[in-house]
């Protein structure tokens, strides 16, 4: 199939981010899918709904499987996210996607800026929400971010990075989201088994995700800039071989 017209440069440009990150010394528990059966991990298939691993990334980039950019970098932010909702908030896993998904963003912010990434491409509206989980920053209950369905593609890349950017939140930042979500639009909360609360984003009124959306890229815009140049800290320190990460 390969890229749509027009997305040719922009898909040099994460290639490149793909090479990169395949490169660093750190992302070899990243670079292929979890072996969770030879590991034990009995319970990550019902985790996680989608794996995803930079190593099928960059097959899939070889092979002309996607369309655009913009799919290219869903698939990346999935391969972190899948590690941070697996691995407990705060363990050398955990930490490592972070930082990666922190530098990812920075990169693929540049992308964006100067080339149509895609996200207007929109060949099969989704039929059915994808789901994806998370552990809450308060230690306790799990935390389902829901990645909407959407006709709209430019309104589904936004919610999608609306809920990628949660992961980066802070403890008390996150609790601001859930607060105003449960004031403001709370049919967008649901419980799961009384120990977990699911955001449902495509049920967030546009109104109040613009508010949030806002409120989110500020937090993570000057996360990042706290970050730029030492968020390496944290990939330096090797995770621990007992779990595989994405």
């Amino acid at each position: 199939m390969g890229p749509i017209p027009g997305q040719e440069q922009p898909m040099k440009k994460i290639t490149k981010i793909v090479d990169w990150l395949l490169s660093h010394e750190d992302t070899e528990p990243f670079r292929e899918p979890v072996d969770w059966k030879g590991l034990e991990l009995l319970d990550y298939p019902q985790i996680i709904s989608k794996m995803m691993d930079l190593g099928t990334v960059k097959r899939k980039l070889d092979r002309g499987q996607y369309p655009t950019t913009h799919l290219v970098a869903n698939d990346i932010r999935l391969v972190w996210s899948n590690c941070m909702t697996y691995n407990a908030e705060g363990s050398d896993f955990w930490l490592l996607a972070k930082s990666f998904l922190r530098r990812f963003e920075d990169r693929y912010r540049k992308i964006r800026k100067e080339y149509d990434v895609g996200e207007s491409y929109n060949p099969d509206p989704p039929s059915k929400t994808s789901k994806s989980k998370a552990a809450s920053k308060d230690g306790g209950s799990k935390t389902t971010y829901v990645v909407p369905s959407c006709t709209q593609s430019h309104n589904l890349d936004a919610r999608a990075q609306f809920g990628s950017n949660l992961f980066l939140l802070s403890g008390n930042e996150l609790g601001h989201i859930m607060t105003r979500i449960e004031v403001e639009c709370p049919e967008a909360l649901e419980s799961w088994g009384g120990d977990k609360v699911e955001i449902n984003v495509d049920a967030i009124p546009p109104e109040v995700f613009l508010s949030l959306q806002d409120f989110v890229d500020d937090r993570v815009g000057m996360s990042t800039k706290k970050t730029h140049g030492s968020s390496g800290g944290s990939s330096n320190s090797r995770p621990k071989k007992k779990k595989r990460s994405n």
